[in-house]
């Protein structure tokens, strides 16, 4: 079974193989490509050759095509601005476009994105897992609505029916998931989805519906919930699988979570922190110790976030060979 399929089968409850490592390398491909992230990004040719080059480096199972919030941000009119060679730029001005007068072909980051998307697919797709990255409905609600929080209510189906023509365009590229970020609101996306729960709702099962219909796998990242959160997360917008930033699971949290995948059918993201060694070999010992006896056909890993620009190669290494001998 090669690193594609195994992915896919794990949101089908079905990979009875290792977990498989999906780590976020954004700007870690621009520095070992020697280009800043602006201009890796810039460009189709830079930006594919870049993260499968880093793919084929470290040998994980999967290309994220990125990691970097201001995209859609930008898309909808806000001012970016760049500010350091390797790290994704800053919102600086919010938005006063209309949505609906929002038009993704003529945007130059979006279709570079797209390009470089369909790039990687059709170089590595068949045998690693390739997945897209939006910016989920609530974090880009509350970007784009910056201080000015009064007329939220009235703007996510909006952003709704934005998100659904990204979705879609990113999904006829044949990927294997899409992953929407929800984790730059940390703890604070319990209470903004409970808030306006019947409008997101509705947003992300459009989304949601969307993404099943092209046999790709719908899932949230998060960050620094309770556990306890996840029935009523799921019981509001069911995705495929929910990536679990800032958890550092018990021996008891990995088989509450294991509970959860067979009663829910929801595969689980595990993080582990690339650019501290010891900690992360800490946080797979736990998980692995439960996998060696219980085979779980739920979890994969991913970095705790983007894996920082400056880790040393020698550290994701040791973490993915540690990872396949075991």
């Amino acid at each position: 079974m090669n690193s594609k399929t195994a992915f896919r089968n794990t949101f089908k409850l079905l990979n009875s193989e290792k977990p498989v490592f999906i780590p976020f390398v954004y700007s870690l491909a621009a520095r070992l490509a020697q280009l800043s992230l602006e201009e890796m990004t810039s460009d189709a040719s830079y930006y594919a050759h870049s993260l499968e080059d880093a793919g084929e480096l470290f040998k994980y199972d999967g290309i994220i095509n990125n990691y970097d919030s201001s995209i859609e941000a930008g898309l909808c009119g806000c001012e970016v601005e760049w500010y350091d060679d390797y790290i994704s730029p800053r919102v600086t001005g919010y938005s006063q476009l209309e949505l609906n007068e929002v038009n993704p072909e003529e945007n130059v980051r979006f279709q570079v994105l797209l390009e470089t998307t369909k790039r990687i697919a059709m170089s590595r797709g068949k045998d690693v897992a390739v997945i897209g990255v939006l910016t989920g409905p609530c974090s880009l609600a509350k970007t784009l609505a910056g201080d000015n929080t009064s007329g939220i209510e009235g703007m996510i189906p909006q952003v709704g029916s934005l998100l659904v023509r990204l979705v879609k365009s990113i999904c006829e590229l044949r990927v294997d998931a899409v992953f929407f970020r929800e984790d730059m609101l940390e703890s604070g996306y319990r209470d903004e989805l409970r808030a306006y729960r019947k409008t997101y709702t509705d947003v992300y099962m459009t989304l949601f519906n969307l993404v099943r219909y092209y046999n790709c796998s719908p899932v949230i990242i998060v960050k620094n919930i309770t556990l306890d959160f996840i029935n009523d997360l799921h019981g509001m917008v069911p995705p495929g699988g929910i990536v679990l930033l800032g958890s550092k699971v018990s021996p008891d949290d990995v088989s509450y979570l294991h509970e959860l995948t067979g009663s829910l059918k929801l595969a689980f993201g595990l993080p582990l922190p690339v650019e501290n060694p010891d900690e992360a070999e800490s946080r797979f010992n736990v998980v692995n110790q439960f996998v060696q006896g219980h085979k779980p056909t739920g979890f994969f890993y991913v970095s705790e976030g983007e894996v920082p620009y400056d880790t040393p190669s020698e550290a994701l290494h040791s973490l993915i060979a540690k990872m396949k001998n075991a």
